[in-house]
Protein backbone atom coordinates (compact mmCIF):
# COMPACT_ATOMS: atom_id res chain seq x y z
CA UNK A 1 0.00 0.00 0.00
CA UNK A 2 1.25 3.73 -1.30
CA UNK A 3 0.23 6.37 0.59
CA UNK A 4 0.36 10.15 -0.87
CA UNK A 5 -0.65 13.37 0.87
CA UNK A 6 -1.31 16.73 -1.40
CA UNK A 7 -1.04 19.43 0.86
CA UNK A 8 0.62 23.25 0.72
CA UNK A 9 1.82 22.63 -2.83
CA UNK A 10 3.99 19.53 -1.29
CA UNK A 11 3.34 15.60 -1.40
CA UNK A 12 4.72 13.52 0.93
CA UNK A 13 4.47 10.04 1.80
CA UNK A 14 1.90 9.24 4.49
CA UNK A 15 1.34 6.12 6.89
CA UNK A 16 -1.54 3.88 7.88
CA UNK A 17 -1.54 5.08 11.40
CA UNK A 18 -2.19 8.35 10.35
CA UNK A 19 -5.50 7.58 7.88
CA UNK A 20 -8.19 8.63 10.26
CA UNK A 21 -6.37 12.09 11.32
CA UNK A 22 -6.09 12.87 7.52
CA UNK A 23 -9.86 11.94 6.11
CA UNK A 24 -11.36 14.02 9.55
CA UNK A 25 -9.05 16.93 9.20
CA UNK A 26 -9.88 17.29 5.36
CA UNK A 27 -7.41 19.82 4.83
CA UNK A 28 -5.27 17.79 2.59
CA UNK A 29 -5.33 15.35 -0.42
CA UNK A 30 -5.18 11.90 0.04
CA UNK A 31 -4.23 9.68 -2.82
CA UNK A 32 -3.77 5.71 -1.20
CA UNK A 33 -3.00 2.71 -4.13
CA UNK A 34 -3.44 -0.67 -3.06
CA UNK A 35 -2.08 -3.44 -5.47
CA UNK A 36 -4.42 -6.70 -4.56
CA UNK A 37 -5.60 -6.23 -2.83
CA UNK A 38 -4.13 -7.65 0.19
CA UNK A 39 -5.89 -8.62 3.52
CA UNK A 40 -4.46 -5.27 5.83
CA UNK A 41 -6.14 -3.59 2.32
CA UNK A 42 -9.20 -4.92 2.56
CA UNK A 43 -9.20 -4.37 5.86
CA UNK A 44 -8.18 -0.40 5.69
CA UNK A 45 -10.97 -0.21 3.19
CA UNK A 46 -13.62 -1.48 5.40
CA UNK A 47 -12.21 0.07 8.86
CA UNK A 48 -11.00 3.38 7.90
CA UNK A 49 -12.45 4.59 4.61
CA UNK A 50 -15.85 2.69 5.59
CA UNK A 51 -16.36 1.77 1.91
CA UNK A 52 -19.80 -0.22 1.02
CA UNK A 53 -19.50 -3.54 1.33
CA UNK A 54 -20.24 -4.12 -2.28
CA UNK A 55 -18.03 -2.11 -3.51
CA UNK A 56 -15.00 -3.95 -1.43
CA UNK A 57 -16.35 -7.05 -2.49
CA UNK A 58 -16.08 -5.74 -6.35
CA UNK A 59 -12.58 -5.26 -6.05
CA UNK A 60 -11.22 -8.72 -5.69
CA UNK A 61 -13.65 -9.83 -8.84
CA UNK A 62 -11.23 -8.66 -11.74
CA UNK A 63 -12.35 -8.39 -14.93
CA UNK A 64 -15.43 -6.22 -14.96
CA UNK A 65 -17.03 -3.35 -17.30
CA UNK A 66 -16.68 0.15 -16.54
CA UNK A 67 -19.35 1.57 -14.30
CA UNK A 68 -19.74 4.33 -11.54
CA UNK A 69 -21.81 3.44 -8.23
CA UNK A 70 -22.83 6.28 -6.15
CA UNK A 71 -22.76 5.54 -2.31
CA UNK A 72 -23.66 8.34 0.65
CA UNK A 73 -20.33 10.02 0.81
CA UNK A 74 -18.22 8.31 -2.01
CA UNK A 75 -18.35 6.93 -5.43
CA UNK A 76 -16.91 3.51 -6.54
CA UNK A 77 -15.53 3.73 -10.34
CA UNK A 78 -14.18 0.68 -12.29
CA UNK A 79 -12.00 2.17 -15.35
CA UNK A 80 -10.06 -0.22 -18.32
CA UNK A 81 -6.61 0.61 -19.54
CA UNK A 82 -6.18 -1.36 -22.59
CA UNK A 83 -3.17 -3.64 -22.22
CA UNK A 84 -0.67 -2.50 -25.61
CA UNK A 85 0.12 -5.68 -27.39
CA UNK A 86 -0.62 -4.69 -31.36
CA UNK A 87 -3.51 -5.53 -32.52
CA UNK A 88 -4.62 -7.88 -30.23
CA UNK A 89 -5.09 -5.64 -27.19
CA UNK A 90 -6.99 -6.15 -23.67
CA UNK A 91 -8.24 -4.18 -20.68
CA UNK A 92 -6.99 -4.32 -17.46
CA UNK A 93 -9.28 -3.56 -14.83
CA UNK A 94 -8.65 -0.46 -12.40
CA UNK A 95 -10.70 0.18 -9.35
CA UNK A 96 -11.15 3.87 -7.66
CA UNK A 97 -12.86 4.99 -4.51
CA UNK A 98 -13.27 8.92 -4.40
CA UNK A 99 -14.21 11.24 -1.77
CA UNK A 100 -14.31 14.39 -0.32
CA UNK A 101 -10.56 14.71 0.66
CA UNK A 102 -9.22 11.34 -0.66
CA UNK A 103 -8.90 8.63 -3.85
CA UNK A 104 -8.34 4.98 -3.77
CA UNK A 105 -6.76 3.08 -6.13
CA UNK A 106 -7.43 -0.54 -6.50
CA UNK A 107 -5.45 -2.66 -8.76
CA UNK A 108 -4.86 -6.77 -9.52
CA UNK A 109 -1.06 -6.05 -10.32
CA UNK A 110 1.67 -3.30 -10.69
CA UNK A 111 -0.20 -0.64 -12.74
CA UNK A 112 1.57 1.77 -15.17
CA UNK A 113 -1.19 4.18 -15.46
CA UNK A 114 -1.00 4.94 -11.97
CA UNK A 115 2.52 5.26 -12.18
CA UNK A 116 2.71 7.20 -15.13
CA UNK A 117 -0.54 9.68 -13.26
CA UNK A 118 1.71 10.31 -10.05
CA UNK A 119 4.94 11.46 -12.59
CA UNK A 120 2.27 13.86 -14.29
CA UNK A 121 1.14 15.52 -10.88
CA UNK A 122 3.09 18.65 -9.38
CA UNK A 123 1.74 20.62 -6.79
CA UNK A 124 4.08 23.22 -7.58
CA UNK A 125 3.09 23.46 -11.14
CA UNK A 126 -0.20 22.31 -11.42
CA UNK A 127 -3.17 24.69 -13.45
CA UNK A 128 -5.57 24.10 -10.13
CA UNK A 129 -5.24 23.39 -6.87
CA UNK A 130 -4.81 19.35 -6.08
CA UNK A 131 -8.21 17.85 -5.01
CA UNK A 132 -9.63 14.47 -5.33
CA UNK A 133 -11.41 15.22 -8.18
CA UNK A 134 -8.31 16.55 -10.64
CA UNK A 135 -6.59 13.25 -9.37
CA UNK A 136 -9.31 11.39 -10.69
CA UNK A 137 -9.45 13.40 -13.81
CA UNK A 138 -5.18 12.59 -14.45
CA UNK A 139 -6.06 9.28 -14.28
CA UNK A 140 -8.95 9.13 -16.23
CA UNK A 141 -7.10 11.39 -18.89
CA UNK A 142 -4.04 8.56 -19.03
CA UNK A 143 -6.30 5.63 -19.59
CA UNK A 144 -7.81 7.74 -22.22
CA UNK A 145 -4.30 8.74 -23.80
CA UNK A 146 -3.07 5.26 -24.14
CA UNK A 147 -6.41 4.38 -26.36
CA UNK A 148 -4.80 6.42 -29.51
CA UNK A 149 -1.80 4.66 -29.99
CA UNK A 150 -3.62 1.85 -30.36
CA UNK A 151 -6.31 3.26 -32.84
CA UNK A 152 -3.91 4.63 -34.54
CA UNK A 153 -2.12 1.23 -35.51
CA UNK A 154 -5.91 -0.30 -36.21
CA UNK A 155 -5.85 2.58 -38.78
CA UNK A 156 -2.69 1.80 -40.19
CA UNK A 157 -3.99 -2.09 -40.47
CA UNK A 158 -7.10 -1.22 -42.44
CA UNK A 159 -5.36 0.76 -44.68
CA UNK A 160 -2.65 -2.10 -45.55
CA UNK A 161 -5.59 -4.68 -45.66
CA UNK A 162 -6.83 -2.35 -48.01
CA UNK A 163 -4.29 -2.57 -50.88
CA UNK A 164 -3.58 -5.86 -50.45
CA UNK A 165 -7.63 -6.79 -50.77
CA UNK A 166 -7.51 -4.52 -54.19
CA UNK A 167 -4.38 -6.82 -55.47
CA UNK A 168 -4.56 -10.08 -54.27
CA UNK A 169 -7.53 -11.50 -51.87
CA UNK A 170 -7.16 -14.46 -49.43
CA UNK A 171 -8.02 -15.99 -46.34
CA UNK A 172 -5.60 -14.43 -44.55
CA UNK A 173 -6.98 -11.24 -44.78
CA UNK A 174 -10.33 -12.10 -44.03
CA UNK A 175 -8.97 -13.96 -40.53
CA UNK A 176 -7.01 -10.27 -39.85
CA UNK A 177 -10.44 -8.49 -40.78
CA UNK A 178 -12.00 -10.60 -38.19
CA UNK A 179 -9.86 -9.86 -35.58
CA UNK A 180 -9.44 -6.42 -36.34
CA UNK A 181 -13.61 -6.52 -35.99
CA UNK A 182 -13.43 -8.14 -32.39
CA UNK A 183 -10.91 -5.82 -31.00
CA UNK A 184 -13.22 -2.74 -32.38
CA UNK A 185 -16.07 -4.87 -30.48
CA UNK A 186 -14.08 -4.98 -27.80
CA UNK A 187 -13.44 -1.28 -28.06
CA UNK A 188 -16.69 -0.45 -28.08
CA UNK A 189 -17.88 -2.30 -25.00
CA UNK A 190 -15.54 -0.75 -22.56
CA UNK A 191 -15.43 3.10 -23.92
CA UNK A 192 -19.80 3.42 -24.15
CA UNK A 193 -19.83 2.37 -20.35
CA UNK A 194 -16.56 5.08 -19.70
CA UNK A 195 -18.81 7.67 -21.10
CA UNK A 196 -21.85 6.90 -18.31
CA UNK A 197 -19.34 7.16 -15.83
CA UNK A 198 -18.39 10.16 -16.84
CA UNK A 199 -22.03 11.34 -16.98
CA UNK A 200 -22.51 10.64 -13.42
CA UNK A 201 -19.43 12.57 -12.40
CA UNK A 202 -20.80 15.60 -14.26
CA UNK A 203 -24.46 15.65 -14.16
CA UNK A 204 -25.61 14.18 -10.89
CA UNK A 205 -24.36 17.32 -9.01
CA UNK A 206 -21.97 15.30 -6.52
CA UNK A 207 -20.71 17.33 -3.50
CA UNK A 208 -17.21 16.39 -3.66
CA UNK A 209 -17.01 17.32 -7.37
CA UNK A 210 -15.77 20.37 -7.47
CA UNK A 211 -16.16 22.44 -10.20
CA UNK A 212 -13.26 23.75 -11.56
CA UNK A 213 -12.41 19.79 -12.31
CA UNK A 214 -15.48 19.29 -14.13
CA UNK A 215 -13.85 21.30 -17.30
CA UNK A 216 -11.30 18.86 -17.20
CA UNK A 217 -13.79 16.02 -16.69
CA UNK A 218 -15.56 17.20 -19.77
CA UNK A 219 -12.00 17.19 -22.10
CA UNK A 220 -12.17 13.69 -21.32
CA UNK A 221 -15.58 13.36 -22.21
CA UNK A 222 -14.77 14.81 -25.62
CA UNK A 223 -11.36 12.26 -26.09
CA UNK A 224 -14.09 9.20 -25.19
CA UNK A 225 -16.74 11.05 -28.01
CA UNK A 226 -13.48 11.29 -30.19
CA UNK A 227 -12.50 7.51 -29.71
CA UNK A 228 -16.21 6.19 -30.33
CA UNK A 229 -16.63 7.85 -33.20
CA UNK A 230 -13.22 6.74 -34.65
CA UNK A 231 -14.37 3.15 -33.54
CA UNK A 232 -17.76 3.13 -34.83
CA UNK A 233 -16.17 4.34 -38.35
CA UNK A 234 -13.60 1.74 -38.14
CA UNK A 235 -16.19 -0.93 -37.68
CA UNK A 236 -18.08 -0.08 -40.66
CA UNK A 237 -14.64 -0.19 -42.49
CA UNK A 238 -14.21 -3.73 -41.75
CA UNK A 239 -17.93 -4.17 -42.78
CA UNK A 240 -17.33 -2.47 -46.05
CA UNK A 241 -14.12 -4.32 -46.63
CA UNK A 242 -15.40 -7.93 -45.85
CA UNK A 243 -18.50 -7.16 -48.23
CA UNK A 244 -15.58 -5.93 -50.38
CA UNK A 245 -13.51 -9.40 -50.14
CA UNK A 246 -16.82 -11.48 -50.87
CA UNK A 247 -16.89 -9.37 -54.04
CA UNK A 248 -13.54 -9.64 -54.88
CA UNK A 249 -12.80 -13.73 -54.08
CA UNK A 250 -16.90 -13.87 -56.25
CA UNK A 251 -15.13 -11.31 -58.99
CA UNK A 252 -12.61 -14.07 -58.97
CA UNK A 253 -14.65 -17.05 -58.76
CA UNK A 254 -16.70 -16.07 -61.79
CA UNK A 255 -12.89 -15.86 -63.63
CA UNK A 256 -12.17 -19.40 -63.23
CA UNK A 257 -15.61 -20.58 -63.77
CA UNK A 258 -15.51 -18.69 -67.11
CA UNK A 259 -12.09 -20.30 -68.34
CA UNK A 260 -13.22 -23.32 -67.51
CA UNK A 261 -16.67 -23.17 -69.70
CA UNK A 262 -14.30 -22.15 -72.68
CA UNK A 263 -12.07 -25.18 -71.77
CA UNK A 264 -14.86 -26.98 -71.71
CA UNK A 265 -16.62 -25.86 -74.80
CA UNK A 266 -14.17 -26.42 -76.81
CA UNK A 267 -13.33 -29.76 -75.64
CA UNK A 268 -16.83 -30.63 -76.21
CA UNK A 269 -16.63 -29.22 -79.35
CA UNK A 270 -13.21 -32.06 -80.52
CA UNK A 271 -15.04 -34.67 -78.81
CA UNK A 272 -17.43 -34.35 -80.98
CA UNK A 273 -15.28 -34.37 -84.22
CA UNK A 274 -13.58 -37.46 -82.76
CA UNK A 275 -16.26 -39.55 -81.94
CA UNK A 276 -17.84 -38.89 -85.37
CA UNK A 277 -14.56 -40.24 -86.99
CA UNK A 278 -14.80 -43.03 -83.98
CA UNK A 279 -18.55 -43.95 -85.50
CA UNK A 280 -19.31 -47.60 -86.95
CA UNK A 281 -19.40 -46.08 -90.23
CA UNK A 282 -18.51 -48.35 -93.58
CA UNK A 283 -18.42 -45.41 -95.60
CA UNK A 284 -17.12 -41.43 -94.18
CA UNK A 285 -15.79 -37.98 -95.49
CA UNK A 286 -12.95 -37.94 -96.22
CA UNK A 287 -12.77 -41.34 -96.47
CA UNK A 288 -10.55 -43.49 -94.17
CA UNK A 289 -8.37 -44.84 -96.66
CA UNK A 290 -8.11 -41.18 -97.87
CA UNK A 291 -3.76 -40.37 -97.17
CA UNK A 292 -4.90 -36.59 -96.53
CA UNK A 293 -8.07 -37.70 -94.09
CA UNK A 294 -5.74 -37.51 -90.74
CA UNK A 295 -4.44 -34.17 -91.43
CA UNK A 296 -7.82 -32.49 -92.65
CA UNK A 297 -9.14 -33.78 -89.39
CA UNK A 298 -6.35 -32.44 -87.51
CA UNK A 299 -6.51 -29.23 -89.46
CA UNK A 300 -10.77 -29.11 -88.43
CA UNK A 301 -9.69 -29.54 -84.80
CA UNK A 302 -7.95 -26.83 -84.74
CA UNK A 303 -9.36 -24.32 -86.77
CA UNK A 304 -12.44 -25.21 -84.12
CA UNK A 305 -10.13 -24.60 -81.21
CA UNK A 306 -9.09 -21.32 -82.83
CA UNK A 307 -12.89 -20.03 -83.42
CA UNK A 308 -13.96 -20.90 -80.20
CA UNK A 309 -11.60 -18.64 -78.95
CA UNK A 310 -12.06 -15.81 -81.06
CA UNK A 311 -15.62 -15.92 -80.16
CA UNK A 312 -15.13 -16.25 -76.57
CA UNK A 313 -12.33 -13.33 -76.87
CA UNK A 314 -14.93 -11.32 -78.62
CA UNK A 315 -17.14 -11.60 -75.99
CA UNK A 316 -14.89 -11.27 -72.62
Amino acid sequence: MKINVFADKTVREGRISELADLLQARESVIWVDMTGPSEEDLRVMHDVFKFHPLAIEDTQNHHQRPKAEEYSDHVFIILNPVTDDGLNCSFRELDIFIGWNYIVTVHAASESTVDQAFKRINPLHMPVSVTATYLLYVLMDVIVDEYFPVLDRIEEELGKLNNELLTKPSKDILNRLFQLKNTLSLFWRVLWPQRDVLNVLMNHNLAFIDKNTRYYLRDVADHLQRIGDEVHFFNEMVAGMVNLYTSAFSNQLNQVVNRLTVFTITIGALSVIVGFYGMNFLQTWPPFDAPWGILFAIGLMIAVVVVSLVVFRRRD
